[in-house]
């Protein structure tokens, strides 16, 4: 071999080894290719490690064609603009009493009757009167929708964005005193056209209905059966009557919707928050975040993102109400045992059936809940679970119970005494004897005759003991029992 091959080979194997020899500038582009994908891969394991699910079909959900003239809250929200004129009117002249004194003296008309009304009361429901007929309009409809759900989002001023929520009480208190004039003045079919008004917004109530908007349905409802309990005392009111209260109020609550649809209108509101650009400012107030410097607002936003926020919340909520929506609308007896934990409630799978596929069970789930600070904050707790499925069981007991009271009031019209048991209400009163919601085991209501002219109808209620139908109250004392004390005057 020549020199001057030698030579060149020598020099080709220089640089085939320099080429392929880490140099200072390859760690660098390594280095850095490495930390500024870091952030991007952390937040995409934190998003993986939590499957994603549909729990339900959101576009069904939230697709209602309810024309405006057919939508009960047209005409509500129509009355509740012209409660505001008046209103403001009655301040201007200062007619409006103290709030203490309208609630005493309205509690005092509801125990008593009109005849406890005063001058003040009267001027005050005839001044409303125009709304109430625009709101009674409403109640006369058979479907309802507030907000879509595709609307509504967390940190809403209720004041100013929910009026509807706040009058619709007022509007209930009208109607109550309007039948109670009405009862005074002999007219009982019309007292209680208006006690079923009050009945049927409460239902509205329930139509698409977030939490808030559930429990003004829930007051409503409770509203309406204490006023047609009350109404159906009266021995000057027909077996015909009390039969044609019974069918409505069957009718009516029809309209109720399944709890199951407000787990998934509370879910909606909070991922319509995170959907939004700004979903971290609208919740600052429920982690302190307001009230930190704007570099600490800064370092928390990039640490939430860095975890994944707000996806991996997201994920987490659909699988909660994933195992949520297998079992609350089942009656209580029919559920799987909730799972003991401390950040949410959540039900044994059943084994019964095929496992859902990518469905996380409960401790992995709790587990997930308690990582992440954001899903802390929107997952009920659960006491906020049992509040608001005890709510739905309680509207269910006190409809049952008011069924019940109106078929024995009608059994006693025809009989003059108060049936002796359940078997002489069915079948010609009510169809079937309803269970019992707040049972554990699907026992049956309970009804005991106290006497020809006395009788008393009750659930176990929500501790589910039977207190052998203590269904009295006072301020000192509640209900042991959730039902209605018959009686015929």
């Amino acid at each position: 071999m020549s020199i001057t091959t030698a030579l060149s080979e020598s020099r080709f194997d220089a640089r085939t080894r320099r080429s392929w020899t880490p140099t200072f500038r390859n760690w660098f582009f390594l280095i850095s290719a490495l930390t500024l994908s870091a952030p991007f891969l952390l937040r995409a394991w934190f998003i993986a490690s939590v499957p994603d699910i549909q729990p339900f079909d959101e576009d069904a959900f939230c697709r209602m064609e309810i024309p405006l003239d057919q939508n009960a809250f047209t005409y509500y929200r129509k009355a509740g603009r012209l409660a505001e004129g008046v209103l403001a009117d009655r301040k201007a002249d200062n007619r409006e009493m103290p709030i203490e004194f309208m609630v005493e003296t309205m509690d005092e008309v509801v125990a008593s009757g009109w005849i406890a009304a005063n001058e003040w009361l009267k001027g005050w429901c005839q001044d409303y009167r125009k709304s109430l007929d625009e709101w009674r309009k409403g109640t006369e409809l058979s479907d309802a929708c507030y907000l879509s759900p595709r609307e509504i989002a967390f940190k809403v001023d209720v004041t100013n964005q929910f009026p509807v929520l706040n009058q619709a009480r007022h509007f209930a208190r009208l109607a109550r005193f309007e039948g109670l004039r009405l009862e005074s003045e002999g007219e009982l079919a019309e007292a209680k056209g208006w006690y079923m008004a009050i009945f049927r917004c409460g239902r509205h109530f329930t139509r698409h209905a977030f939490n808030l908007q559930r429990m003004t349905g829930s007051a409503l409802h409770a509203a309406a059966s204490a006023s047609l309990v009350r109404w159906a005392e009266d021995s000057q009111v027909t077996q015909d009557q009390l039969q044609t209260a019974l069918r409505e109020v069957q009718i009516a609550d029809q309209m109720t919707d399944s709890i199951s649809s407000t787990f998934k209108a509370e879910y909606l509101l909070a991922s319509n928050t995170l959907n939004n650009r700004g979903w971290l400012q609208s919740m600052e107030s429920d982690y302190d975040h307001e009230r930190g410097s704007e570099p600490a607002k800064t370092l928390t936003s990039i640490a939430l993102w860095l975890v994944g926020e707000p996806q991996t919340t997201q994920r987490v909520l659909r699988q909660i109400l994933s195992n949520q929506l297998s079992e609350i609308d089942k009656p209580l007896f029919e559920q799987q045992p909730q799972v003991d934990l401390t950040n949410t409630a959540l039900f044994q799978p059943d084994q019964k059936l095929p496992e859902k596929p990518n469905q996380l069970g409960p401790v992995e789930l709790n587990q997930a809940v308690s990582r992440l600070m954001i899903t802390r904050i929107l997952v009920p707790s659960p006491q906020s679970f049992e509040q608001l499925t005890g709510l739905a069981t309680r509207d269910q007991a006190r409809q049952v119970a008011l069924e019940i009271g109106l078929a024995a009031q009608a059994y006693q019209r025809e009989n003059g005494e108060f049936p002796e048991d359940s078997a002489a209400i069915v079948p010609k009163f009510l169809d079937q004897w309803p269970t019992d919601p707040f049972s554990l085991t699907g026992q049956p209501m309970q009804y005991r005759r106290e006497n020809k002219t006395s009788a008393t109808v009750w659930s176990v209620g929500p501790n589910g003991n039977d207190d052998n139908g203590e269904v009295t109250y006072t301020e000192q004392q509640p209900a042991k029992d959730l039902g209605i004390a018959l009686k015929s005057r």
